[in-house]
């Protein structure tokens, strides 16, 4: 979740280099060729099976390409606040996914988490949305529906995990999400002549690497190892995270309300981890 926060400082600090759709798309390229490299040099096995690629595609539409479009697109039309908090109602929509497509039954200590989590992350954002009258309700809709995306792409990883190498179903993904990014690119912003920025440079390696080739990996690596809902609690972490980087790197400083918000996502971390053998059914 660290990780994936220190995206957020960075796409703020591309802005002035190129539209965030053409940082989008390099992101996913950049971050899918070097993952497939490295498949490649360690020699693992390359997927084979019509169903292996079918559930690749499947999460690099979600994944990438519905979830960095969302994101990145509705980051323009709403404040930062209000795409927060539609965000993160992927571990909540996740979880009910999960409930359905993988059979796990949340106890109610756990489901109290949750919510509690979530009210945390409302909490934290709540001024940053207020300060602004007007939020566009095509903005609301794009993170509504990256946060679904992201959400049905993680019951794809989980009912994946262990049964394709980690590497290539990462690289794959990426690669092929970033097409329809690449696309929208084309279609929608004027095409520059290229001019060679080590600033910009920089800030694209960050985030394509430890931003997101990183993060995907140990991401899919855990799917094998807990409950979707137990992994996904964390997800509420990132606003927390992306708080700290604000405080530390932009002098930005945290009111009581959001140091609040910060201790009630922290505290429903053990809720959920230590949540009892009680299933609700």
């Amino acid at each position: 979740m660290a990780l994936w926060s220190i995206c957020y400082p960075l796409i703020r600090l591309s802005l002035p280099y190129a539209p965030i759709m053409l940082t989008a798309f390099l992101r996913s390229v950049i971050a899918g060729i070097t993952l497939l490299c490295i498949a490649r040099l360690l020699n693992r096995p390359v997927p084979k099976g019509i169903k292996e690629y079918g559930y690749i595609i499947a999460i690099g539409i979600t994944a990438t390409s519905i979830g960095f479009w969302g994101m990145f697109y509705a980051g323009s039309l709403i404040t930062p606040g209000l795409a927060t908090v539609i965000t993160n109602t992927q571990p909540l929509i996740a979880g009910i996914l999960g409930w359905f497509f993988l059979k796990e039954r949340i106890g109610k200590l756990a489901l109290f988490g949750t919510i509690l989590g979530f009210t945390g992350v409302i909490i934290i954002s709540v001024e940053s949305f207020l300060t602004v009258g007007s939020q566009p309700v095509s903005g609301i809709l794009f993170v509504l529906i990256a946060a679904l995306g992201i959400a049905i792409s993680n019951v794809l990883l989980k009912k994946m995990a262990n049964s394709i190498n980690i590497l290539y179903a990462m690289g794959f993904q990426l690669l092929l999400g970033s097409i329809p990014l690449g696309l929208i690119t084309v279609f929608q912003v004027p095409l520059l002549p290229f001019s060679f920025n080590w600033d910009y440079t920089w800030i694209l390696l960050a985030l394509a690497l430890p931003g997101t080739a990183l993060p995907f990996i140990l991401w899919f690596w855990l799917m094998d190892k807990a409950p979707l809902y137990k992994l996904n609690i964390y997800s509420f972490l990132t606003p927390v995270f992306g708080l700290y980087f604000g405080l530390v790197y932009f002098s930005e400083s945290l009111s009581l309300v959001q140091w609040l918000g910060i201790l009630m996502i922290i505290g429903t971390i053990p809720l959920v981890i230590l949540s009892s053998r009680n299933r609700i059914v």
